[in-house]
């Protein structure tokens, strides 16, 4: 019998409040038509993913530590992921979306992760790359714990995270944009001034970027 795939209760909230924050980085990157968070983004994904594979090895009772209670490497873990009873479906595509994810292309940002190194002067990375990074981990998130979207859609205190991922992913990830009126999401207030007796001028406002962002965690883009 093959085993359930999912990731525990906590390591869900962890992950949500963690995807949250980047989510919101790259709304300003996109409303702003920069790409001035692509660097982080990208090693904070490149985190957040070792982070994933190894709650879903402890989810399904493999050991993080050795028996000297020190931290096993990460390629153990992942070895330990292939012996378990899972599809070979499971299977190839996690073997894919983790080599893709260890890709050489990512070595500089993964090296800031060690303390004993420092890059000062990484080179920029395409908004192409920043958008495929994004979308394997929604990839892996969707692999490893299929019902976590429709998890946090269920739960008022993670509504908000349910909505930006929502938009992110059909807007920005995807390029989708039917049925979004990108201008109203981002008018602000309409008022009147006087310009003469009888003659008024109507004056619109746009919202600052994180009005717009707030919108789009109450769902008023849909």
């Amino acid at each position: 019998m093959s085993v359930t795939l999912g990731l525990s209760e906590s390591n869900r909230e962890a992950l949500i409040i963690r995807w949250r924050r980047l989510l919101v980085l790259g709304l300003i990157d996109f409303f702003n038509g920069t790409n001035d968070f692509g660097k982080l983004i990208v090693k904070e994904i490149l985190d957040m993913s070792e982070g994933l594979i190894k709650a879903l090895a402890e989810y399904l009772g493999i050991s993080l530590f050795d028996n000297n209670n020190n931290w096993r490497g990460f390629q153990q873990i992942y070895n330990d992921i292939l012996q378990k009873d899972l599809s070979d479906d499971f299977k190839d595509r996690f073997r894919e979306l983790v080599g893709k994810l260890s890709s050489s292309e990512f070595n500089s940002l993964r090296k800031l992760r060690n303390d004993e190194t420092h890059y000062l002067n990484l080179p920029d990375l395409p908004r192409e790359t920043v958008i495929r990074v994004w979308r394997l981990l929604y990839e892996l998130v969707i692999l490893i714990d299929p019902v976590l979207i429709e998890y946090a859609r269920q739960r008022p205190e993670t509504e908000d995270f349910y909505n930006l991922q929502h938009f992110f992913k059909k807007v920005v990830i995807d390029g989708n944009r039917e049925g979004i009126d990108l201008n109203r999401l981002k008018m602000g207030e309409e008022y009147y001034i006087k310009i003469s007796s009888r003659k008024f001028e109507r004056i619109e406002t746009e919202k600052g970027i994180y009005e717009i962002i707030k919108a789009v965690k109450k769902g008023n883009w849909k």
